[in-house]
């Protein structure tokens, strides 16, 4: 499948490795400007880079508010969001506090 997201930005959220990371990868490869999010500096910058093209990054902990609002205030638009964020361990739904 051939899929041009030329003129796209997309916003791949826990991007920095693993699952997340190959996610930006390919859409980069696609065309989009990818916008690469992690909790650390070093990470997002490595992963930046790794990528190349224009891909960019910002460095904002999604588990908290103030990461949440650092991230929106950084990149207020995308034209695709791609969640890749999770609890790390067992949880039930019901018992998740959203107040973070």
């Amino acid at each position: 499948m051939n899929i041009d997201l030329n003129g796209k930005t997309v916003l791949v959220t826990g991007s920095t490795e693993g699952i997340g990371f190959g996610i930006a990868v390919g859409l980069a490869r696609a065309g989009a400007t990818v916008i690469v999010n992690g909790r650390t500096q070093a990470k997002v910058d490595a992963a930046v880079a790794s990528i190349g093209g224009s891909a960019r990054g910002v460095a904002a902990d999604l588990g908290s508010i103030g990461g949440h609002h650092r991230l929106v205030a950084a990149e207020p638009r995308a034209d695709i969001v791609v969640s890749n964020l999770g609890i790390f361990q067992p949880a039930d739904f019901f018992e998740t506090d959203d107040a973070i």
